[in-house]
């Protein structure tokens, strides 16, 4: 695969494969061949998030690979889109994190960074307070999403410790990322491209001023963001979501 050779030159590890198709297919659904892929610079990725804890919601490196209307497409996001949506100024910190994302999808036909005209701060980025401690409230929504039969845990992936393995240092902070293959497929066959930001589905846990915080991204946002529309099922996996998280950190 391209993006891995390019991966493995840049001396990124990748993390995580999900293949949507695939798992749309053993869940009895249909879906046009889609892939994402996570890679990761921890060096990097712990300097952006001393800028802000919250561009964890877009780190590690994604990739996208799918097949939409025939035609072979790949999608990123660029540091455009994190300066925008995390108002990170760092210059070197950007061109940085530019020159990575270039050289990890160099050699992609048709490949497209996600759309960041007209994005805000924050923009589709849902945030609660937990009532528990930061550990309790990683175990709470790992037990209350695996207790829907229809869901696959695919990672945590722990910002603070990544850091720790470089040698700097982080507040608590962990990435979760899971998602329902059927669900997903059905909330994919139009919208292919929102498998980078919405399936699998992440969910960020951060400690910040004593406050543990739960934030995800509004899957309703995100299609608005790639297409411009969204569909029924998004506005039912999103209240699912929503409801999930808050009874899992809610007394």
């Amino acid at each position: 695969m391209i993006v891995d050779g390019n991966a493995e030159k840049l001396g990124l590890d990748k993390i995580l494969t999900i293949d949507h198709s695939r798992l749309a297919d053993q869940a009895g659904e249909y879906l046009a061949p889609s892939r994402v892929d996570f890679y990761s610079d921890d060096e990097l990725n712990t300097q952006l998030l001393k800028e802000n804890l919250q561009v964890g919601l877009d780190l590690p490196f994604r990739v996208l690979n799918y097949v939409e209307n025939g035609q072979q497409k790949s999608v990123y996001t660029d540091e455009q889109f994190i300066q925008k949506r995390h108002d990170i100024d760092d210059k070197a910190l950007l061109e940085r994190y530019a020159q990575q994302t270039v050289a990890l999808t160099s050699r992609l036909n048709k490949v497209v960074p996600v759309e960041s005209e007209g994005l805000t701060k924050n923009y589709g980025i849902e945030t609660i307070v937990s009532e528990y401690d930061f550990d309790t409230t990683l175990e709470n929504i790992n037990r209350d999403v695996l207790s829907q039969d229809d869901t696959v845990w695919f990672m945590n992936w722990d910002f603070k410790a990544r850091a720790e393995s470089v040698g700097e240092s982080l507040p608590d902070a962990t990435l979760l990322v899971f998602g329902g293959p059927a669900p997903g497929a059905k909330a994919m066959t139009d919208f292919p491209s929102i498998g980078l930001d919405a399936f699998g589905q992440k969910v960020l846990v951060t400690e910040q001023n004593g406050q543990v915080l739960v934030s995800y991204n509004n899957i309703l946002d995100m299609s608005e963001l790639h297409y411009r529309d969204n569909a029924i099922s998004h506005r039912i996996i999103n209240y699912r979501l929503g409801k999930t998280l808050s009874g899992a950190i809610e007394r």
